[in-house]
């Protein structure tokens, strides 16, 4: 699969594509923003599209062919809307929906009164009688709580990371350390966590930013024999939980692994290369940095105030610790 930006020639396979899906095709070429489309083997299976009125931003015809539902899709195409859209410098970014209200909210929409919405967003065709007047307005602030990190380079992002194995071909993935091999063939994707951390500095700064974790553990000599995963069955175990838990396409993504003689440890991705015959991920070990300072933990002590600034109050997302699924669906990891 394949995503990419919508150009000119695509207009009539998109018309097209939300006629089927009783979607409006107004103002596909009329606004600023564009849309995005998702393609397996050049047919089109999803797209979204980002409408800019101004500062603010409206999401709309979010849909994804039936076959291919259920693959993270939604999910990937809603996260890079929302990266585009930060990219923009767009302050607010709103929607409107009759049908999937509670999809949303994982993204942090918040339904509001339509009343509520900008004088440049009611004066677009979708306010104007596109959408039926029974949708349901939805609202997210773009600049109160980006939770990224800063001067993150792509290949460190969940959605740099993915977007390298999405465009590799069918190979066996390796993780290695160093250039060193780390994780043995035969091994699982065990857990995918979406991680929201809250922190503040020893110079009183509060941080916010989210990680993508992937959890990885060794099989049993029978699977090892069998060698390493490929990159397709990855990509299944990994779409199979985005679908479910609310993944950031623009969060750093780690990897953690640990077996009887080498302690669990999250490290850091250095870089994913597409080989002839592997896909292989490099990995190193996490480091301490002073965000005070910039200083790193080989560059020795920081140096703070000796009061911290005031605390800003921070909401902390719930995650869950049983290992056991909610209902009612049973997602099983390979």
């Amino acid at each position: 699969m394949k995503t990419r930006l919508f150009h000119m020639t695509d207009l009539p396979a998109v018309q097209a594509f939300l006629r089927d899906h009783s979607l409006p095709t107004a103002g596909i070429v009329t606004n600023r923003g564009g849309f995005l489309l998702v393609e397996d083997q050049s047919k089109l299976i999803g797209v979204t599209g980002l409408e800019v009125h101004g500062n603010v931003g409206l999401l709309r015809s979010v849909a994804v062919d039936s076959v291919s539902r259920s693959q993270g899709i939604a999910t990937e195409l809603v996260g890079q809307a929302i990266q585009y859209a930060r990219q923009f410098g767009l302050t607010d970014l709103y929607l409107l929906t009759t049908t999937a209200e509670h999809y949303f909210p994982r993204f942090g929409f918040k339904k509001i009164s339509r009343s509520a919405a900008p004088a440049a967003l009611q004066a677009s065709a979708e306010f104007q009688g596109v959408c039926p007047e029974t949708a349901i307005l939805m609202h997210l602030p773009l600049e109160k709580s980006p939770m990224t990190q800063t001067d993150l380079p792509d290949v460190q992002s969940t959605a740099g990371f993915l977007d390298t194995v999405r465009g590799a071909p069918t190979l066996p993935l390796e993780f290695r350390l160093y250039g060193e091999a780390l994780v043995p063939a035969g091994y699982h994707v065990t857990e995918v966590k979406a991680v929201s951390i809250e922190s503040m500095d020893c110079g009183g700064q509060a941080n916010s930013w989210r990680e993508t974790v992937i959890q990885l553990m060794d099989g049993s000599p029978a699977e090892a024999a069998q060698g390493f995963m490929t990159t397709r069955k990855f990509l299944g175990i990994y779409d199979r939980v985005a679908a479910r838990i609310p993944v950031h396409a623009e969060a750093e993504v780690r990897f953690e692994y640990g077996n009887v003689t080498t302690p669990a440890m999250q490290f850091h991705m250095a870089s994913v290369e597409v080989q002839p015959e592997r896909v292989v991920v490099d990995l190193r070990h996490p480091g301490v940095m002073c965000k005070a300072t910039g200083a790193s933990s080989n560059e020795g002590q920081c140096c703070g105030p000796s009061e911290p600034k005031e605390v800003v109050p921070i909401f902390q997302e719930a995650t869950r610790t049983c290992c056991t699924p909610a209902e009612p669906e049973l997602i099983q990891l390979g």
